[in-house]
């Protein structure tokens, strides 16, 4: 056990409203084992022992709290005590408590989206990436890449550690769209890209979603001297493959799914006769699944873009990204949570992103007024952190003749990253994120996530 969730808490409180009714229930050995605080080591002595004591208390004071105190039943602490019990404990058909253990099948431990890891703050969860484990969240930031303009932090989200990436990123590209900050370009690593994001990214938002789409991992793929999904014809129009020995396919399906997918099936004769099947399939037939016609051909284009040397080129901007996560993490300590629960701590996240603005605009400012020229006088600062609801810059608003001129070109977005955190949505404290006009959010925005360590 990691940590101990202290059953006499409930009772030291019902001692101060009715002290009667906890008699019997406490004993001298409830004040030995949780008379104060215990964190029990990597190796502590007795931990059967004391796992199973801990397990019949809880047991016991629950039972006890729904029968004699149903006034306190429905509290948080008891109900956050019943949830950790029921994740670490189960009770067997003799009405013994159990505790849970991995490979238990039904009585083992839940999946870590779900598991609780903290007593203090229900909703931090367990993670690991790579050589990364932590207890806490994970923080999706988004800034502009424009080698014309200085990068300003666009968008801050704060998600539990076990969300996928990919699915943090229609929250992102919808809050972008509230706040006019969508980006033309949007630079992402490979947690973010799939061909549907892709293709979603660009019908809803019109979003040139760029990341390494995920190569051919079948078996067929993988091995040079056998047939891949790429050596089959595919007649969209008569739903039907052609092999590489011109044989027709039989059976052409959709399957209900939340990705929607082809399957294509030969018939087991062709297969059975054929003199190359050895180099084809292990099984009696083959069978070719491949996505619908658009996202096949969107998927097929983006495999064959990310070989060629401009493709590389843009998508080189998104290594500027890691200069950020360095300054977040290291310039403001990013990775330590200063509060407990997501939403106190996305507050962190906000705050420290508008500092990151207020120090780059700064440095901007201070660049542009030292090596300034009769060409190009130095503009206001309403410039760099205004932006009008109509979508003008702020400027033109002001009477700045500098900034109301020609429109500038729609904003784009660098990378998407991740790093463990924990913090919350606060719409007032996001809508200050937008602290550029049209012509400081550049034609590109990256996106990364950074992780911060619950506390």
């Amino acid at each position: 056990m990691s940590w101990s969730p202290r059953p006499c808490a409930l009772p030291w409180r019902s001692a101060r409203q009715a002290p009667q009714e906890l008699v019997g229930l406490v004993t001298e050995e409830w004040g030995t084992r949780y008379g104060r605080a215990a964190r029990l080591g990597k190796n502590p002595t007795q931990p059967k022992t004391r796992i199973k004591n801990t397990g019949d208390d809880v047991y016991l004071l629950l039972r006890y709290v729904r029968t004699y105190l149903r006034t306190l039943w429905q509290g948080p602490q008891v109900q956050s005590l019943r949830q950790i019990f029921l994740q670490n404990f189960w009770i067997d058909e003799r009405a013994r408590v159990r505790w849970r253990e991995p490979g238990d099948g039904e009585a083992g431990l839940p999946p870590s989206s779900m598991a609780i890891v903290s007593p203090y703050d229900l909703t931090t969860r367990y993670a690991c990436r790579n050589d990364t484990r932590w207890k806490g969240f994970l923080a999706h930031v988004t800034e502009t890449c424009d080698d014309d303009a200085v990068n300003i932090i666009t968008d801050v989200t704060t998600t539990l550690a076990t969300l996928y990436d990919i699915k943090a990123l229609p929250a992102i590209h919808n809050r972008l769209a509230e706040r006019n900050l969508l980006p033309g370009e949007h630079l992402v690593d490979g947690g973010y890209t799939s061909v549907v994001e892709q293709d979603q990214a660009d019908r809803e938002h019109g979003i040139t979603l760029v990341g390494p789409v995920r190569k051919k991992r079948t078996r067929q793929s993988r091995k040079g001297n056998v047939f891949d999904r790429d050596a089959f014809t595919i007649d969209w129009d008569r739903q039907h493959a052609v092999c590489p020995q011109g044989k027709l396919s039989r059976q052409w399906a959709t399957p209900p799914a939340i990705t929607p997918y082809v399957q294509v099936r030969f018939s087991k004769e062709d297969c059975g006769q054929c003199s190359v099947k050895s180099g084809c399939t292990r099984s009696d037939r083959r069978t070719l699944t491949f996505l619908p016609q658009q996202l096949y051909e969107r998927q097929a284009a983006a495999r064959a873009a990310q070989q060629t040397t401009p493709w590389k080129a843009n998508y080189a901007m998104r290594a500027g990204i890691e200069s950020t996560v360095n300054e977040f993490v290291n310039g403001h300590g990013m990775r330590q949570a200063r509060y407990r629960s997501r939403a106190k701590t996305h507050v962190q996240h906000v705050l420290t992103a508008i500092a990151v603005n207020i120090e780059r605009v700064q440095q901007s400012t201070r660049r542009r007024r030292q090596n300034v020229s009769p060409e190009h006088p130095p503009r206001s600062r309403a410039s760099w952190t205004g932006r009008a609801s109509q979508g003008q810059p702020h400027g033109a608003q002001q009477g700045h003749p500098d900034v109301s001129g020609t429109p500038r070109k729609k904003p784009a977005l660098r990378g998407t990253r991740r790093e463990a955190v924990p913090s919350r949505d606060a719409n007032c404290a996001m809508s200050c994120l937008a602290m550029s006009d049209q012509g400081c959010v550049g034609q590109h925005q990256h996106t990364f996530g950074t992780g911060e360590l619950a506390t």
